[in-house]
């Protein structure tokens, strides 16, 4: 039981030090993340952020991407990602 709660506790820290390192090292580091049908090209989930926000956007949309999936009605999903400078953070 111990160390369960030692992982959660290192897995949440190791978190929040990854939002902490976004936000003041690279505020502008923007990132979009979205699960797209392979057939009809329709965006089924969508998530974005800017500098601490962008800490796991890519997992959350592999997430969102499995759990359609498993419905059964949704079999061929992909998820895509792009990262880009925002210049109106730039200082």
């Amino acid at each position: 039981m111990k160390e369960i709660v030692f992982i959660s506790l290192a897995a949440i820290m190791t978190a929040s030090c990854s939002n902490i390192f976004n936000s003041i090292v690279i505020p502008n580091q923007c990132k979009k993340c979205e699960v797209i049908d392979k057939y009809s090209r329709e965006v089924l989930f969508e998530n974005e952020g800017c500098g601490g926000s962008n800490v796991r956007l890519e997992e959350d949309a592999k997430v969102a991407a499995y759990a359609m999936s498993r419905n059964g009605s949704i079999c061929n999903v992909e998820v895509r990602c792009e990262t880009w400078r925002n210049a109106k953070t730039d200082h």
